[in-house]
Parts: structure tokens; C-alpha cells; sequence
């Protein structure tokens, strides 16, 4: 029976053994799958005004597929706000985050160990204190003599001249019968008081946490930014590219043109060399034109995540739309910068920040308490042998009181980093603040000037191509000269590429705007942007 119920018990103690050494493993889709749950439960002000995107788990595991056809402003966010590396690092934060969580709430529950130790006793001290007759009378590998109780220098010298002359000299002490001693038990404990440092801890990991959501928003946020940039820089190369076309087709013509005239000795050869300058000048814009298109797509292929960061040759960037009437409004910008302020997620990660390292001050006041901890331990000890019997058991309770008086000063300078974390988390919310009222400030600036300009170079656009119209008529009738036309020529091309980099200013500028403001044109319908 009772060699049953050791079998009984030692397997008990293994299946736990095995349970509690097994490490979790949890794939990707279960840490997103936690991760949306978490974000679920968090109340609205902690999602960032809705600005945190509601991509599924599965749709963050491998590349996204491009399709051949017209890529989209908003389709590029999709895809990047899914693929780009960035989100998927402040995402695995968010997971160090709940992780934290866990770890301060373990502190609440007991501690259970189970432990198995075996050790050989090779030699035992040898408890006869003094030799019974004086050390010269023991042969000299018989073991180490002990002095009189007043020993003269002479006695010292014999003492040490057998070590260190004597070639057989061997020093034997103590007891060197061996023998085993095996214990196997199981302890626990149980803080019940902490002087509540387990509080403290736990607020601060909340907080902490939340910083975490703020913070994959803010990532959002400034991808949401870079890829309308890059966006844009490719839009801004495919008017340049048509605008270097068509002076390029405009120099061409008139080229042919100077060609038959001076065949006809009606111009010199110099006319015909002009219109030769003026259309490889074209074909090199050309060509720049190209360049500007290949860098913003490869900056773009980069934020979207695609492999080897090249955008495949079938996919299209839209051409710039006509202005609409929302995009030549004047902003307020006291109204921005009022939503904003609540609205930016790098702000909200700040103050978050703040309160952790406030409670990082009450963790520190928090040490300077006594802590309670139950404990008690069941086992077995043997000597020998592991056939453990009822007569070896044993167990043990005890409750432990413990406050420290003084540890040499470590608390306190514990409590002024403490402190000192707080007061610099202080300055990085006022920063902050700050930062995103002189942004919007900047960006509405760059608006009311990119609509202004847009404006003028419409109408400029208009004006220098019934001048070029009317000089190109004088010139073939030879009412007015060559530099004439080309400096009509020249003002409409200029005009023209003027044109498009403000209309892509305009756009940058809103794109500017919302960054600073916290909003995202792809929520519109659920935030929608300030008046005016």
C-alpha cells in the first residue's frame, strides 16, 4: 500500500513537473487575435477618435497582393497601413504591452515549486577538536597536528617544515564514510502585503498599455502622411512627364517647320538651331520627368511593404483631379487646433506616459513599507536511498514579516529617478502641445498659400497660352521675331509646370493638415474634418 501510493505521488509530482515547464506558443494570428480583443474593450478615448485601422489578423500575415490596373491614394494607405514593418513592430509592442499586464497581475496569485535535490557526502568534518598527544608524535602522513594551546615559534616552525619538506607529507581530516541525501518537496507561497507596490505596478502597465495603442496610432498616422507624399511625387513626375511631352512635340514642330523655312531661305541657320536647342532641351525634362516618377514609386513600394520594394511595372498611379470646392476652402484653424489636441494619438501615448511614471513615484513611496508572505512547504527527506515512506515526510507553515529599515539608500534614490522620470514625461506633454499647435499653424499657412498660388496659376496658365497663340500667328507671318516665340513658348511651359507643383503643393498641404489634425480622409464618414 504505501509503496502504491509513492508510485501514486511521484507521478503526481511529475505531471506537474512536465505541466509547468511547458512554454505558451502563441502564433502570430493569436497574439493579433488578443491584440483586437484588448483594442475592443478599450473605451472610445482610447482609441484615438476611431483613428486606429480595423485590419483583420489574417490580413497582417504575408505580402498583399497587387493587382495590374490603377492603384488608389487609398488603396496605397490599405496596403501599407497592413504590410509596412513599422506597423508591424509597434504591434508587437502592443503585445509586449498586454504581456506586462499579466506579469503584474501574477504578483496577486501564490507561487507553487516543486523541487528534487540529491547530493553525495564524500568527507564529513571530523568534530575531534584537538589530538590527544602532541603533533610530533603522529607519523607524518597520519594527518595534520594541531597546536598547544601556547605555541612558540619553534613549534610553529615544526609545524609547517613537514608540508613543506617532506615529499610524503599527506594531510587526512575528517570522516570519509560516504553516504547520499535525497529530498523531494513542494513549497508555495503567498505574498498577502506589499504595502501595495503590486497596485502601483499593475497602474502603471495599464497605462503603459494604452500608450502602446496610442502609439500603434500614431504609426497610422505618419504612414498615412508618408505614403501621400510619395503619392503625390509621382503624380507631380506625371505632369511633368506630360508637360515635357508636349514641349517636346510643340520644339519638334516648330524644328520641322524652321527646316522648310530655311530650305525656302526664308530664316537663317541659326532659327533652325534654336528649335534643335529647344527640343533636346524638352527630351532631357523628359527624361528628369521619368526619374521623379521611378524615385516615387520606389518610396512608395517601400511604405507598402512590396518585395525588393518595387511597385510591378502594371500598376498606375491616377492622374491629378481637378480641384473641388472643399479642397479651395479656407480651413479655421483655431478649430483644427481645438480637435487636434484631443485627437493626436502621440499626445494621448504622452500623457499615458505620464501617469505610468506617476505611479512609477507610488511603486518607489510603496517600498518604503512591510511586506507579509505566507509560506509552507510538503516533502520527503531519505537518506541513501529515493524509497521514500511515511516516516520521512515532512512539512512545514511559517508567516513572514519583513520591512526594511534602511538599505543604504536605494529607495530613496529609487524615489528621486522616480521623480525626475515624471518631471521629464511632464516637459514631453508640454512639447508636445505645443508641437501640434505650431503644425496645424504651418500646415493651414501652406494651404491658404497653395490655394492662393493655384489660383494666379491658373489664370497666368490661361493668359501665357493665348500669348504663345498670338506670337506663333505674328511669327509665321513674320510680324514679330524669334526670341519673341520663345520667350512666349518658355513663359507657358514654365506657367504650366508651375501649375502642377501647386496643385500638388494643394494637396501635400491638406495631406500636412490632416497629419497635424488627427484625421483621416479614409474615416470621413465616421470623423468628420472641422468646418471651413
Amino acid at each position: 500500500m504505501a509503496t502504491c501510493q509513492r508510485k501514486l505521488i511521484l507521478a503526481g509530482l511529475l505531471l506537474v513537473v512536465g505541466w509547468g515547464c511547458e512554454a505558451p506558443h502563441d502564433s502570430i494570428d493569436a497574439m493579433l487575435t488578443r491584440q483586437h480583443e484588448a483594442l475592443a474593450k478599450l473605451p472610445a478615448e482610447n482609441r484615438s477618435d476611431g483613428a486606429l485601422s480595423a485590419a483583420l489578423p489574417e490580413e497582417m500575415n504575408g505580402e498583399q497582393a497587387i493587382e495590374p490596373g490603377l492603384l488608389t491614394l487609398g488603396r496605397a494607405r490599405e496596403i501599407t497601413l497592413l504590410a509596412n514593418p513599422d506597423i508591424h513592430s509597434a504591434r508587437a509592442h502592443l503585445e509586449s504591452s498586454l504581456a506586462q499586464i499579466t506579469e503584474a497581475r501574477s504578483f496577486y496569485f501564490p507561487e507553487l515549486s516543486i523541487a528534487q535535490k540529491s547530493h553525495r557526502v564524500m568527507q564529513s568534518p571530523n568534530r575531534v577538536t584537538r589530538l590527544p598527544s602532541p603533533y610530533y608524535s603522529y607519523p607524518m602522513d597520519t594527518a595534520l597536528p594541531i597546536l598547544t594551546e601556547d605555541p612558540s615559534l619553534i613549534d610553529l616552525y615544526k609545524l609547517v617544515r613537514g608540508p613543506l619538506m617532506a615529499r610524503s607529507w599527506r594531510i587526512r581530516t575528517g570522516e570519509t564514510n560516504s553516504y547520499s541525501d535525497h529530498t523531494t518537496a513542494m513549497s508555495a507561497s503567498w505574498t498577502l502585503f506589499d504595502s501595495f507596490v503590486r497596485e502601483a505596478r499593475l497602474m502603471s502597465t495599464k497605462h503603459g498599455y494604452r500608450a502602446s495603442v496610442m502609439t500603434l496610432a500614431d504609426v497610422e498616422r505618419l504612414l498615412t502622411h508618408a505614403v501621400d507624399t510619395a503619392y503625390y511625387q509621382v503624380q507631380l513626375g506625371i505632369e511633368h512627364l506630360r508637360i515635357a511631352r508636349a514641349d517636346e512635340q510643340f520644339s519638334r514642330e516648330q524644328w520641322e517647320d524652321a527646316k522648310k523655312r530655311y530650305d525656302a531661305q526664308k530664316i537663317t541657320k541659326a532659327g533652325v538651331l534654336n528649335f534643335e536647342v529647344r527640343l533636346r532641351a524638352a527630351q532631357a525634362n523628359v527624361i528628369a520627368a521619368r526619374g521623379l516618377i521611378d524615385t516615387g514609386r520606389v518610396v512608395l513600394a517601400e511604405l507598402m511593404g512590396l518585395p525588393g520594394a518595387r511597385l510591378p511595372d502594371g500598376v498606375e498611379i491616377a492622374d491629378l483631379q481637378p480641384e473641388t470646392e472643399q479642397e479651395l476652402s479656407v480651413p479655421d484653424v483655431e478649430q483644427w487646433i481645438e480637435r487636434a489636441v484631443p485627437a493626436r494619438p502621440d499626445l494621448a501615448a504622452a500623457e499615458y506616459t505620464l501617469k505610468a511614471r506617476a505611479e512609477g513615484i507610488n511603486l518607489a513611496k510603496r517600498q518604503f513599507g512591510p511586506d507579509l508572505k505566507l509560506s509552507g512547504t510538503w516533502g520527503f527527506e531519505r537518506m541513501n536511498t529515493l524509497a521514500y515512506t511515511s516516516e520521512d515526510q515532512s512539512s512545514a507553515v511559517g508567516l513572514e514579516f519583513r520591512w526594511a529599515i534602511t538599505t543604504g539608500g536605494f529607495r530613496t534614490a529609487q524615489l528621486r529617478k522616480a521623480r525626475a522620470q515624471w518631471w521629464e514625461a511632464a516637459a514631453v506633454v508640454q512639447k508636445k502641445r505645443l508641437e501640434i499647435a505650431a503644425q496645424v499653424r504651418r500646415a493651414a499657412v501652406d494651404l491658404a498659400n497653395a490655394q492662393e498660388e493655384v489660383k494666379l496659376q491658373q489664370l497666368n496658365l490661361v493668359a501665357a497660352e493665348e500669348n504663345r497663340r498670338v506670337v506663333r500667328t505674328e511669327y509665321t507671318s513674320g510680324k514679330t521675331s524669334l526670341v519673341r516665340l520663345n520667350e512666349a513658348h518658355r513663359d507657358y511651359v514654365q506657367t504650366e509646370a508651375d501649375l502642377a507643383e501647386a496643385r500638388v503643393r494643394l494637396r501635400q498641404a491638406w495631406s500636412d493638415l490632416y497629419a497635424a489634425g488627427a484625421y483621416r480622409p479614409d474615416l470621413a464618414a465616421t470623423r468628420p474634418a472641422p468646418a471651413g
